[in-house]
């Protein structure tokens, strides 16, 4: 039974990503991260095995809503669609506020929906909220 977690994160900025690992770290996440710098590469790795394949699906998605190629609303979308993925909990953290945004992707199935803040100590909590709520450490 494997006991680290595994987070897959599709985020277009490098300095997002990098700020964006060093949150989980300060809150000693014992997962395995593996960043993807658009929704498209994020899609192909999880695509990119087939049924026989024996792999470990992701425990959490952690989803920027605007990116090249292929933006987080794509994203879940497909994900949500089958059926060996939808259980996966789906959380946006994007720039966005717009509640009407928020309310959108929740209604396409997000698990929760999170804006970037804009200093470190507040990321901080909301991967330390995210991993509370969605990573059950065991």
């Amino acid at each position: 039974m494997r006991k680290k977690k595994l987070i897959l994160i599709a985020e277009d900025d490098a300095d997002d990503r990098l700020m964006i690992n060093e949150a989980f770290m300060e809150n000693n996440m014992p997962a395995g991260i593996v960043f993807f710098e658009n929704g498209a590469e994020l899609l192909d790795y999880m695509y990119s095995f087939d049924e026989d394949t024996e792999r470990t699906l992701p425990d959490l998605i952690l989803l920027d809503l605007n990116m090249p190629k292929m933006d987080g609303k794509a994203v879940l979308s497909r994900l949500k669609l089958h059926n060996q993925y939808k259980e996966i909990p789906v959380v946006i953290l994007t720039t966005s506020r717009s509640k009407e945004e928020e309310v959108n992707v929740l209604g396409m199935g997000a698990s929760g929906f999170f804006t970037k803040p804009s200093s470190f100590t507040e990321l901080v909590g909301i991967t330390a909220s995210i991993a509370s709520r969605w990573i059950q450490i065991n």
